[in-house]
């Protein structure tokens, strides 16, 4: 026969087995979300007040808040984290220059209709004060990578020339004239 304390101690025990499985299970998940995040292999989630319109695909509209978040925060790592990367690009003044209307109140987002590529899209912005943008969506899988949203933003380092991955040196030098 059990002792009437270890009767009382079972309960306790199971309690904090529990705990101790639904704590290594939360640090599990929060791993792998933070490590998706680290390597760019999800699509970005911020919180951010905006109206939607349209019809979104999955991941979308949380790509938009982090825009917004970071325009209006004139956040450039922000923004490249949430640029599309088939070559680097830099955000300039350009891309920030929807700052103050992005701090002005709720704007309104509208998704247009993806009907000839399934894999980009076009966003329209009207911000509080009126002002207005569009923006391209483009899925990264079009680029052999996972499934992952990314806008056209910043402007690219190698513009019409190729990216340092295929970049094998300076180019010959041509004859002297």
């Amino acid at each position: 026969m059990a002792a009437p304390h270890s009767r009382r101690l079972a309960p306790v025990m199971a309690l904090k087995a529990a705990s101790v499985v639904l704590v290594a299970l939360g640090a599990v998940w929060a791993g792998r979300a933070a490590w998706a995040a680290f390597t760019g292999q999800g699509t970005p989630s911020c919180s951010w007040p905006l109206h939607v319109r349209g019809k979104p695909a999955p991941g979308q509209v949380s790509l938009m808040r982090c825009y917004l978040k970071a325009v209006a925060h004139r956040d450039t790592a922000g923004l490249l984290a949430i640029a599309e990367a088939p070559s680097p690009v830099r955000i300039t003044e350009a891309d920030l220059r929807h700052s103050a209307d992005a701090r002005a109140g709720l704007a309104t987002v509208t998704f247009a209709p993806r009907v000839l590529d399934p894999e980009f899209g076009v966003v329209g912005i009207v911000y509080a004060d009126g002002a207005r943008d569009q923006l391209g969506l483009q899925n990264m899988i079009s680029f052999g990578g996972p499934s992952v949203w990314r806008l056209a933003i910043g402007t690219p380092l190698f513009p019409g020339g190729p990216s340092p991955a295929s970049s094998k040196g300076p180019p010959p030098a041509g004859p002297r004239s």
